[in-house]
């Protein structure tokens, strides 16, 4: 129910569905009033969040307590914990489809393996392994997958059950406890965006990994005529971290950080 409630509140969550709500409202409402406040409120909201500097830079303030972590590439880890979300596979053709902005979730995962500053990969809860409610799974398509690029199979540790922040910690425990792996052989892997959530629920089952975040964002530095031109991938910017603050007011008021 709660991962129900949270992929329809993501909805909600979109300035592009806000804008649509706004002019669906102008053709309905009859009054000169209604309708010029939602003509107006439709174009403030487009101005708003179809602007990149604006929703770059905010993103920058939320994140860049992340962005100057260095990594210790000395130091040598036997699990990356790898947040999932980040892609799902194409059955037909046996691609990887990504998601968003977070394949550097995996293949930096994949580059520290390389490198031998990790040993193995714990992917959590991504929709490439995940067991689906009819007990199916592309777990054999994304081994496969990677295999074929020259990353083994056993590189890999698949969790297949968390569908949200707090299950991938619960979980997680589980394998490392079965395993035999100390937090601090670990260092987990997410979007910097999604850092903090995720650091808090690790925190709640007695996890405290090292930390290597991706995705991060700069202080923008050129700003020109075209930094002001409206782009709808702006809007979808807004729409994630919208999203990742609210869920961390969620788990804040039911407890799960």
């Amino acid at each position: 129910m709660f991962f129900e409630l949270s992929k329809l509140l993501n909805f909600f969550l979109s300035p592009i569905a806000w804008i649509l709500l706004f002019l669906i409202s102008f053709l309905v409402f009859k009054r000169k009033l209604w309708r010029r406040i939602a003509v107006i409120s439709s174009i403030t909201l487009f101005i708003i969040f179809t602007n990149n500097i604006l929703i770059d830079y905010i993103k920058y303030c939320t994140v860049k307590e992340y962005t100057s972590i260095p990594l210790d590439t000395a130091k040598h880890y036997k699990v990356a914990i790898v947040m999932g979300g980040f892609a799902f596979m194409n059955r037909e053709t046996g691609q990887m489809k990504y998601e968003l902005d977070r394949a550097d979730r995996l293949w930096e995962a994949v580059r520290l393996w390389k490198k031998g500053i990790v040993k193995r990969i714990l992917i959590t809860g991504d929709p490439t392994s995940i067991i689906q409610e009819g007990g199916s799974s592309d777990k054999e398509l994304f081994l496969d997958y990677m295999a074929e690029i020259g990353i083994h199979r056993d590189a890999f540790i698949l969790e297949q059950q968390a569908r949200n922040t707090r299950e991938n910690a619960k979980y997680t425990r589980e394998i490392l406890e079965a395993e035999q792996i100390t937090e601090k052989e670990c260092i987990l892997i997410t979007s910097a965006t999604h850092m903090r959530r995720s650091l808090k629920c690790f925190a709640k089952v007695g996890i405290h990994p090292d930390i290597y975040p991706v995705n991060t964002y700069v202080k923008p530095t050129t700003i020109n005529h075209r930094s002001f031109y409206p782009d709808w991938k702006a809007a979808v910017k807004w729409q994630e971290l919208l999203n990742e603050w609210v869920g961390d007011l969620v788990y804040s008021l039911v407890g799960y950080i």
